[in-house]
């Protein structure tokens, strides 16, 4: 392939045309720029995509002819120009290539393409894609948020990124790109949430609270062993060992945008067997005597129903441990909601049904789950902002009530206040897995069993979730290596000062 160079600019004619090569100030050392053009030969069209490569907007001709070899190797070599292809046509292929991807990662994948990056970067050509191209979307993304009830926020952008970064990456293996150009992109700064589980106290109160449900021992599990939501749907009773008191964590249960699928566990070290305590071990074997009885009494109606596995296939479902009462796998979502029922609960008397304002002393609520003639807590979005002391109640119809308090409101009452004592903050159902792992931490449980307790695919995982929980176990550390070293005198925690100058050393001869 032979490389033509030629020098041109930028200057314009009277005809107002560019002269570009005809410019007679061409003659001068820094007057335009030099410029590149080779043909492909007609055995490589094909694998180039395109009969002439060309570039421009170098200072000297040496510069360009070396510029068009470096493209001559990379050809030969086997490098696939692009030619018309754009970012979001590469975006769907890849997608569509992406056979291994969990469902949700798929769907977080899909939901990024389609709403942010074909939107913003769709029309470009995939080889003339820069880092100042995706910047100046992402800041496009920020500027649209002034219209959105839901704005897409840094922590957002950062997984849009990765999202483009991951795709792009592809296309360097495919030689379609010499480089990634989503890896010289500066992110907006945001600081990612600390986990903030329950205590252990919490977790407690929770577990009472939960103790007569069917699915209590299901949140024992996630609780106490850190099981995923999706693992402790698809536990079998086929994985325990009661013997060794051992849980083996083989499949679970996933929702995919409101499908469901029976997929294996997240990663690799997902697939585990998990510790189980003797406490927990009786619950689940009382747990597995009282199906037994619900199973007799759907007698051949009891099935666990069928789901599709990751590539599409019917899987028939048997010797589930968590089921409906008539036998059918659980839905994900349900669980998440049901342990909300039961954790706003814990603590609670009753919530108000009707505002009431300052001055009043009569208020009206809803079911109250214990006896309410007492002094309460008064929460609004589970924070306190005040107590009330309830005198008399008198029911009303249905399960509401009107409570006399012994004194008037100190302030306005809104619909959803709730009267309690000491209920439990929000938190999710995958918090529960978290308070799990804190209490471990807290305890002393060494970091590597924690991760594989919870099947994490690596302990830099768990230390990342978790680092902001490690302090009391670094001070224990600490104390310990210097309990650990017999010493003679131990080093005064303040410097004595100095009598004098003199005895310090400093006066003058």
């Amino acid at each position: 392939m032979k490389i033509k160079t030629e020098k041109r600019c930028g200057c314009r004619g009277d005809d107002g045309k560019q002269l570009g090569a005809r410019c007679p100030k061409l003659a001068r050392k820094n007057h335009g720029k030099w410029s590149y053009r080779l043909r492909v030969p007609k055995e490589l069209v094909p694998l180039v995509g395109q009969a002439f490569i060309r570039d421009s907007g170098f200072p000297t001709a040496k510069a360009a002819e070396d510029a068009g070899n470096e493209r001559i190797a990379a050809v030969r070599a086997g490098q696939r120009s692009a030619g018309a292809l754009t970012v979001g046509t590469y975006l769907d292929q890849w997608l569509d290539g992406k056979r291994k991807l969990r469902p949700t990662t798929l769907r977080s994948y899909e939901s990024h393409i389609r709403l942010h990056l074909k939107p913003y970067l769709g029309q470009l050509a995939l080889t003339g894609l820069h880092p100042n191209h995706i910047d100046q979307a992402y800041r496009r993304i920020e500027r649209a948020n002034v219209d959105k009830r839901q704005p897409t926020g840094p922590a957002t952008i950062g997984r849009i990124h990765a999202t483009l970064r991951t795709a792009l990456n592809g296309a360097v293996k495919q030689r379609l790109l010499q480089y990634n150009p989503a890896l010289s992109v500066e992110l907006p700064e945001h600081s990612e949430r600390d986990v903030e589980p329950w205590e252990a106290e919490e977790v407690g109160r929770f577990l009472d609270e939960a103790a007569s449900d069917r699915l209590s021992v299901m949140y024992e599990l996630i609780a106490l062993h850190g099981l995923r939501r999706g693992e402790a749907c698809g536990c079998q009773w086929p994985g325990l060992d009661a013997t060794a008191s051992v849980l083996t964590i083989s499949l679970q249960i996933t929702d995919n945008g409101g499908r469901l699928g029976v997929w294996p566990p997240k990663t690799r070290s997902g697939k585990r067997k998990v510790d189980l305590d003797a406490g927990t071990l009786g619950s689940l074997l009382a747990h597995g005597l009282r199906q037994d009885a619900e199973r007799e009494a759907m007698g051949a109606a009891w099935q666990n129903g069928t789901l599709p596995d990751q590539h599409g296939r019917p899987v028939v479902l048997s010797g589930l441990m968590f089921t409906r009462p008539d036998g059918r796998h659980l839905d994900p979502a349900y669980v998440s909601r049901h342990m909300q029922v039961i954790a706003r609960r814990v603590g609670l008397c009753t919530a108000v049904v009707s505002a009431a304002s300052a001055g009043t002393a009569v208020v009206t609520v809803g079911r109250r789950h214990v006896a309410p003639e007492r002094t309460w807590t008064v929460y609004r979005d589970r924070e306190p902002i005040g107590t009330v002391t309830v005198t008399r109640c008198v029911r009303r119809r249905g399960s509401g009530a009107t409570l006399t308090l012994a004194e008037p409101l100190p302030f306005d009452l809104r619909p959803k206040d709730e009267l309690g004592e000491r209920v439990l903050s929000r938190r999710r159902l995958h918090d529960l897995r978290h308070s799990s792992a804190s209490i471990q931490l807290d305890a002393g449980v060494d970091l590597a069993l924690i991760s594989k307790r919870h099947g994490h695919s690596s302990t830099a995982i768990t230390s990342d979730l978790y680092v902001h929980l490690l302090r009391s176990a670094g001070q224990r550390a600490a104390e310990a290596v210097a309990s650990a070293i017999p010493r003679a005198s131990r080093v005064p925690t303040s410097c004595p000062q100095p009598a004098n100058e003199e005895s310090a050393g400093l006066s003058e001869s």
